[in-house]
Parts: C-alpha cells; sequence; structure tokens
C-alpha cells in the first residue's frame, strides 16, 4: 500500500533514484523500531519508561546546546 502512496511522486526521469530513497527510509525506521524494542526489553521499561526516557534525552540534549552556544560561544 505505500508503494501506491508514492506512486504519485516517480516520474520517469527520477523513479529509481526516488524508488532507492523510499526503502532505504522503510529501512531506517524499521531498524530505528527494533533498536527502540530492544533498549525496552533490555531496561525492563514500558512504553512510558521510555517516553520518560525520550524526554529526559532531549531535555539533556537541548540544555547541553543551550550551554554551548550561548553562554560557552556567546552567540
Amino acid at each position: 500500500m505505500s508503494i501506491l502512496l508514492w506512486k504519485g511522486f516517480f516520474s520517469s526521469r527520477n523513479s529509481a533514484a526516488l524508488k532507492h530513497f523510499y526503502l532505504l527510509m522503510k529501512d531506517l525506521i524499521q531498524a530505528h523500531k527494533k533498536l527502540i524494542q530492544t533498549v525496552k526489553e533490555q531496561m525492563g521499561f514500558s512504553d512510558y519508561g521510555m517516553y520518560w526516557l525520550a524526554l529526559l534525552e532531549g531535555g539533556l540534549t537541548i540544555w547541553l546546546l543551550d550551554r554551548i552556544f550561548f553562554h560557552w560561544l556567546k552567540f
């Protein structure tokens, strides 16, 4: 079904490149889902725990970027 949704975006000139890109993105999404499931099982977290982990990771990343750009580099 997903291929049918993308069919309108393909033209004769770049259809091979777009199809290759679509397949790469599909594989990347599947790999990410598998990684998330593996981390979830290894750490023993529920879905709710994974949400908190993602919030903590995002918050620490933003805080670190804030420190780098606005305090150390004085942007």
